[in-house]
């Protein structure tokens, strides 16, 4: 696991809706629940707790082509890299 892993996991965790486990990789975005006033939310924590500035639009699909808790890590991952 890597080290943004776990303390993301744990804020997507806190904002997601219905879920009755814990977020993994594996779990597809849809089913997060996630609405638009969260993805803000979550994005300013990632920003706050990791240090990590993530760029975002507010008029385009923050999550591309992304479709799985799996596919975020590996993104923010790669904004560390930059």
């Amino acid at each position: 696991m890597s080290e943004i892993e776990q303390p993301l996991l744990e804020i997507i965790a806190e904002h997601a809706v219905g879920l009755t486990s814990p977020p993994t990789r594996a779990t597809p975005i849809a089913d997060l629940g996630i609405d638009s006033f969260s993805i803000v939310e979550i994005i300013y924590e990632v920003e706050e707790k990791l240090g990590v500035d993530v760029p975002f639009n507010a008029n385009e699909n923050p999550f591309g082509d992304m479709s799985t808790v799996g596919d975020l890590i590996d993104a923010l991952q790669n904004l560390i890299k930059k």
